[in-house]
């Protein structure tokens, strides 16, 4: 028995987590009742990842045992691990219980209250740790951390540095002493600290990207751009949100530094994701905006389900107006009282930041909106501001809707439309005759074309082409007002709010 028990525990320090399970496993079936083996059980089954057998082996464990501080702490770290903190927290609290000084228990109540963004709460349990055991580094580094969320870099240098003199291979350490030293603008430090880590790890995208945004904050966009395309390269399933960070900071580098090094790493940054839509939109844009004359609605979708969850946040960043101009617009075209409301398409409606503004005008169930990204929908919906949601191309929508509206609003839309004239005539088609079709565009002025695609990744269009299109398609323009849109790179963005009428031909007729 001791021979094989020895065994077992030899396997499973050699990561042979399998063959130590097996061994395991027959001495738990002769020994049943043993405390040891059932927990060694659950350990091996975490080992390979099979968390829920791992708990019951821990749950037999406790049945053996009631008072199974072991039993008790591997439960509540592989329910941390589970995401369910409750259970985490309720067998922390048991462990702690029977044995107040168990480093490990604080450090999984520590974790939760991070997680959960606490960090008062979870500043108070790593001191727990450390007041426990002051040589320990997990204590260290996990104040270290702590006191950078918290914006208190002094402290979190200083325990960063603790976390170095106690475990000099630390990358994470160096990490977090570089962003403490980055914070508090001491930039030249931060790379020292950065470059020190970059010897122990290459690789680390963590610091490949810390690295990109220090140089980035001490204006070298060379070194900038060439650790942020290493990040990139050391990412090969970089999701969407990496893309689009990515793409705005080649954006960025083109606008503010160097336009020929923003092309040559967006002509990489394309070659190397090729089947991803916003690389290839992007770097397109930076590359050959000319030759572009719509955006992808796969990339539309993509950019804002990826976009969403910091939407409103960053338009409110850029002193975003659109929602605001179509508002005043419309206040000055409509009649309303209480018994006047009108039937309105909010196209591109994306979160709801335009309908909130407009439901006024609307009937009780007379305001719907359209976009392409779910994702944004689902936060419009919570606002309870429309009648109706509908995830569809807005073009789609109108072509194949029997529906007719009174009012066709679009905020920002044609930003990612170059040429208007097909989605222009499907809008004077869904509007009822003597109705009304306002919105935005962003101005051209980079050339004297009708519409470019600017390396931002977005059309620009000249006032004198936008009148033109609406013209040909039945509209009367009745105002063209030159506004700041937004802000871009703190630099005023300038575009027009139109409001256009379809003419009643029954009442020209008439007269």
């Amino acid at each position: 028995m001791e021979n094989l028990e020895h065994q077992a525990a030899l396997l499973f320090g050699e990561k042979e987590y399998a063959k130590a399970l097996e061994i395991y496993l027959l001495l738990f079936q002769s020994n049943p009742k043993n405390e040891k083996y059932a927990i060694a059980c659950g350990n091996c089954y975490d080992a390979i990842g099979d968390k829920e057998t791992a708990v019951g082996y821990y749950a037999d464990a406790l049945r053996i045992n009631r008072n199974s501080e072991a039993a008790m702490l591997n439960l509540s770290t592989i329910y941390y691990e589970l995401k369910d903190y409750d259970r985490s927290t309720e067998y922390a609290d048991k462990v702690l219980s029977l044995n107040e000084k168990n480093v490990a228990a604080w450090q999984n109540l520590a974790n939760i209250a991070f997680c959960d963004s606490d960090y008062e709460k979870a500043l108070s349990y790593y001191q727990k740790m450390y007041e426990l055991n002051n040589k320990s580094y997990i204590a260290m580094v996990n104040l270290a951390n702590t006191y950078y969320y918290m914006g208190k870099y002094v402290l979190a240098l200083d325990f960063a540095k603790r976390s170095i003199e106690r475990h000099p291979s630390s990358v994470t350490a160096h990490i977090l002493a570089g962003n403490s030293l980055n914070a508090m603008g001491k930039y030249e430090k931060a790379i020292d600290m950065y470059m020190r880590a970059y010897e122990l790890d290459s690789s680390n995208v963590e610091l490949l990207n810390s690295l990109s945004d220090v140089y980035r904050s001490n204006n070298d966009w060379e070194n900038c751009m060439l650790f942020a395309w290493r990040y990139m390269k050391n990412m090969p399933e970089a999701p969407n949100p990496i893309q689009l960070n990515f793409g705005y900071l080649l954006y960025e580098c083109f606008s503010e530094k160097s336009q020929d090094m923003a092309k040559k790493y967006a002509l990489k940054w394309m070659k190397f994701f090729p089947d991803n839509k916003i690389a290839q939109h992007l770097g397109s844009a930076l590359t050959n905006g000319k030759a572009l004359q719509a955006s992808e609605a796969e990339f539309i979708k993509e950019t804002f389900n990826s976009f969403a969850p910091e939407f409103e946040t960053t338009l409110a960043d850029l002193e975003y107006q659109a929602p605001n101009l179509i508002f005043e617009a419309l206040s000055k075209n409509l009649k309303t009282s209480l018994f006047t409301r009108y039937h309105i398409l909010d196209l591109g409606c994306g979160t709801g930041l335009c309908g909130e503004k407009i439901r006024k005008f609307a009937t009780s169930r007379g305001l719907i909106g359209v976009d392409l990204a779910e994702n944004m929908l689902e936060i419009a919906k919570r606002k309870n501001v429309y009648a109706q949601l509908i995830c569809d191309d807005l073009c789609h929508y109108m072509e194949n809707s029997d529906y007719f509206f009174h009012v066709i609003v679009a905020a920002d839309v044609w930003t990612y439309f170059g040429d208007l004239t097909k989605a222009f005539v499907r809008v004077w088609r869904s509007l009822t005759p003597d109705g009304l079709f306002v919105f935005t565009f962003s101005e051209n002025e980079i050339n004297q074309e009708d519409y470019f695609m600017a390396p931002s990744g977005r059309f620009v269009h000249s006032l004198s082409y936008v009148e033109r299109v609406l013209k040909s398609a039945g509209f009367k323009v009745v105002s063209a007002e030159k506004h700041i849109l937004r802000n871009e790179a703190e630099v005023p963005v300038y575009g027009y709010v139109v409001t256009a009428r379809k003419p009643d031909l029954s009442k020209q007729q008439k007269g």
